[in-house]
């Protein structure tokens, strides 16, 4: 955990855990702090103060879970980055039940996760997906019934986000992408169109990277003046996959970093 201005305040070992965590977040209902298990194939509860966690929720098959979103009752979305499936359940865990499986939430690709980022638009009519082996942002239809959001047709929205990655929505519906393979921030508007391609890789000095590298997780900070991204910094070479361009840099990286940008979109030609 850290202020705003990155100083750190703690640091909390989650017990019953893998050690191979990823995607997190508070449910705006019930206020938990969950956190997706990548190693364990499961979401945990965990107290943000001791560490201490519980089974929230648990899939079927070989999973990949990666990243959840929430409504607005507090059911939980889950992305399965290797069966191509979101996942949900309600506000206070259980089993979690197909709530959308699609051949455009798969991969052959590289880096070898489909369905990655979720988020719903701010209607909940349509969850965007980065899809980051395709590079691919897929769009799924949404319809609400009685408080109930029930999954449509899916369709890829837009193509060539290099490693499509965790993604984020502003007040006006753009899309921040984190690129993972071009390490870069991607906005693209709600017709699918780039806005802004911001950030840079700066190389590494001293064990840490300077700018973006392998960025996976954005979020707006509260104020939303900033964009922070997680530097996910992964050689894909340490999980028996041939390099991309990055990997030898990961493999260089002794401090793994947050990166701040403004969370500003530039005027087109400025």
């Amino acid at each position: 955990m850290f202020k705003d201005d990155g100083t750190l305040i703690r640091s909390v070992t989650i017990a019953g855990s893998s050690q191979a965590m990823l995607g997190l977040g508070f449910n705006p209902v019930t206020h938990q702090l969950l956190v997706i298990d990548f190693g364990a194939g499961k979401v945990l509860n965990v107290n943000p103060h001791n560490g201490n966690s519980s089974v929230f929720m648990t899939v079927t098959g070989s999973s990949g879970l990666n990243a959840l979103t929430f409504d607005a009752a507090g059911n939980v979305y889950v992305s399965d980055s290797f069966q191509g499936i979101i996942w949900t359940t309600g506000p206070h865990g259980g089993a979690g039940t197909v709530w959308k499986q699609d051949p455009l939430l798969t991969t052959t690709g590289t880096p070898p996760f489909g369905a990655n980022g979720i988020a719903f638009n701010r209607a909940r009519s349509i969850m965007f997906v980065a899809n980051t082996g395709n590079d691919t942002l897929v769009q799924i239809a949404v319809s609400n019934v009685g408080g109930t959001l029930t999954a449509g047709a899916a369709s890829v929205f837009t193509n060539s986000i290099n490693g499509a990655d965790g993604i984020v929505l502003d007040a006006n519906d753009n899309i921040w992408v984190a690129a993972n393979q071009a390490d870069e921030i991607v906005v693209v508007d709600p017709t699918g169109k780039a806005i802004a391609k911001l950030g840079d890789f700066n190389g590494v000095v001293n064990g840490v990277t300077q700018g973006l590298l392998f960025p996976a997780s954005p979020a707006f900070s509260k104020d939303g003046a900033s964009l922070l991204v997680t530097n996910l910094e992964l050689d894909l070479r340490s999980i028996g996959i041939t390099q991309s361009v990055d990997s030898q840099w990961a493999g260089q990286v002794t401090r793994h970093s947050i990166a701040r940008l403004p969370a500003r979109i530039p005027p087109i030609g400025q």
